[in-house]
């Protein structure tokens, strides 16, 4: 765009001196007219003037908006927002929406998305905007309202590949919930590896029953019962710290965040509880053939009790890969995984890797825990593409082999 404008700048200073040059030429010719003789009135030659300049075309310098028909600052554009998700509580969720959107910014302006749950016949949606503040940005202040079909574990596996395991399995590793409101929030960034975060929600939270049944194969005829919530109002304040890079870099590096929010308190409304928690992430190469990931996750319930969807649980996929799925549950936790890749061909990588943690109810119990302790083998294609396992709980001689399938990063 600054070329565009600096080119068309020096166009149209050219083009002033050709006009100013002609004007000149007429003026200089009609007086030596003028005075050869006599016959030429200086009116005339600024007439004549005038006319050649109305002839030569006018550029006008480009405005910093675009016309009505795009609206926005050249750099940012209307994106299309098309989704689809599966679970055992909606069924096919597919999802439409528009959003502005810079090209130097990962994170809209403006959004609206809307979505249809076709197990359960409901129109969900949510719509807000974020604005940055500077350049380069170091403040965003954004807000949403929305209706969604909620999760508290986004932490063990992702959208994309639950959706798969539902479809093709008839496995949802998810425990959902419907939330209704809205929220704001307030991000500092003093520089690319800080950022801190205020944000404050309302929202009312619901149960939802497993309503589907239909996958293309599975195990087992039927989901798993979707666990029941405590309905009510929530009104939660929170503050986040991110140090490091939002992603790690594919040539190693580390990144760490932690957060605290408080349910209830000054916001009153139905939940009163106050939990921290903290994840540390590291990635280093010791060569171009063999990597070490780890992450270490863990949280506290510091007030209150918690309403039973925001329980932690670990265990099975994403947590403990020697155990079953969710097999503790408490409002402790904590969740410690470190994986050595050996690159033997392109995009193929052996792994050995071991699991530790547990979850328990109450601060003061965490010397009577037995943590899980699991360990294991695999391979993988791509470094986060499909992940073949098999693990063991190694604190039991008798204890069985789990066999596993990721498709994405493990944690």
């Amino acid at each position: 765009m600054g070329c565009r404008a600096t080119a068309r700048s020096a166009a149209a200073a050219v083009l002033a001196s050709v006009r100013a040059s002609a004007t000149a030429a007429v003026v200089c010719a009609a007086a030596a007219a003028a005075s050869a003789g006599g016959g030429v009135a200086p009116a005339a030659a600024q007439s004549s003037a005038d006319s050649l300049a109305a002839r030569a075309p006018v550029l006008r310098t480009p405005a910093g908006w675009e016309t009505l028909a795009t609206g926005l600052p050249e750099e940012t554009r209307l994106k299309l927002r098309p989704g689809f998700r599966y679970d055992r509580v909606d069924g096919a969720v597919p999802a439409a929406g528009v959003a502005f959107q810079s090209e130097r910014d990962p994170d809209p302006f403006v959004y609206a998305t809307a979505s249809y749950a076709t197990g359960r016949d409901r129109l969900l949606g949510e719509a807000g905007f974020e604005a940055p503040i500077g350049d380069p940005t170091w403040l965003r202040v954004g807000a949403d309202a929305f209706r969604r079909t909620a999760t508290e574990d986004d932490w063990i596996v992702g959208d994309l590949e639950n959706t798969i395991f539902a479809l093709v399995a008839r496995t949802d590793y998810r425990d959902w919930y419907e939330a209704t409101g809205w929220d704001g929030h307030v991000r500092v960034e003093p520089g690319r590896d800080v950022a801190i975060t205020g944000a404050i929600r309302i929202q009312n939270e619901s149960s939802l029953p497993t309503r589907v049944r239909f996958s293309l194969f599975g195990k087992h005829d039927r989901f798993r019962p979707n666990p029941p919530v405590r309905s009510g109002d929530e009104g939660l304040l929170s503050v986040s710290l991110r140090v490091g890079p939002e992603r790690l870099p594919v040539g190693g590096g580390t990144n760490g965040t932690a957060a605290y929010e408080r349910a209830g308190g000054v916001l009153g409304r139905d939940f009163d509880y106050g939990r921290a928690r903290a994840t540390l992430r590291a990635l280093h190469r010791f060569s171009k053939r063999t990597l070490v990931r780890a992450r270490a996750i863990g949280g506290s319930t510091r007030e209150g009790v918690l309403p039973p969807q925001k329980v932690w649980h670990v265990g099975g996929i994403g947590t403990l890969r020697g155990h079953d799925y969710k097999a503790f549950s408490g409002d402790q936790f904590f969740v410690a995984n470190t994986e050595c890749l050996v690159r033997v061909r392109k995009q193929f990588f052996p792994f050995a890797f071991l699991d530790w943690g547990a979850a328990w109810f109450g601060r003061a119990n965490l010397d009577r825990q037995q943590p899980g302790f699991d360990g294991g083998a695999g391979f993988l294609v791509g470094e986060n593409g499909l992940a073949l396992t098999v693990a063991r709980d190694l604190r039991r001689s008798d204890a069985p082999l789990r066999f596993g399938v990721r498709l994405g990063a493990s944690f």
